[in-house]
């Protein structure tokens, strides 16, 4: 597992549409987690995190306690935006 792992799969979400739809379809956590398991991706919620954190800071953004909040309870119910300002969904 590595932050290196989550980075890479908020770079994948950007434009893959099929997996960003499999997320969305996810009924709860676990399910996306294994659609990102299955998609090759291997992080840990905290190193998710971490990688929103660094892209938002990146980015000059600061998220926002709801956007963070988001983040810790759903892994992807919420994404943050992209580097430049578009909603990753």
């Amino acid at each position: 597992m590595s932050i290196q792992a989550a980075k890479d799969f908020l770079k994948k979400i950007e434009t893959d549409h099929a997996l960003q739809e499999k997320l969305k379809a996810a009924s709860g956590l676990e399910s996306r987690q294994q659609i990102i398991q299955a998609a090759g991706f291997d992080f840990t919620l905290e190193e998710y995190k971490q990688a929103i954190e660094e892209a938002a800071a990146a980015a000059g953004k600061q998220l926002t306690a709801e956007e963070l909040e988001a983040v810790a309870g759903g892994l992807g119910i919420r994404m943050p935006t992209n580097r430049y300002g578009a909603p990753l969904w």
